[in-house]
């Protein structure tokens, strides 16, 4: 289930980027970087929600309640 999450992620940044470099010299490009902004902060966030589940997980085994 965190893979789909960050593989949807990663589609969606690739994406954004894209249309970023498509209209890097408009009146668009604001619109379309903060829109990659955006896609990479949902990434960064996600992975780092997947990796603080692995380090509790891992803490657990180590010390058993």
């Amino acid at each position: 289930m965190a893979q789909k999450l960050l593989n949807s992620d990663l589609a969606e940044l690739i994406a954004k980027m894209k249309l970023a470099q498509q209209y890097v010299m408009t009146s668009l490009q604001k619109d379309y970087k903060k829109q990659m902004l955006m896609a990479a902060h949902a990434l960064a966030v996600d992975a780092k929600n997947l990796l603080d589940v692995i380090d509790q997980s891992r803490l657990k085994m180590i010390r058993p309640h």
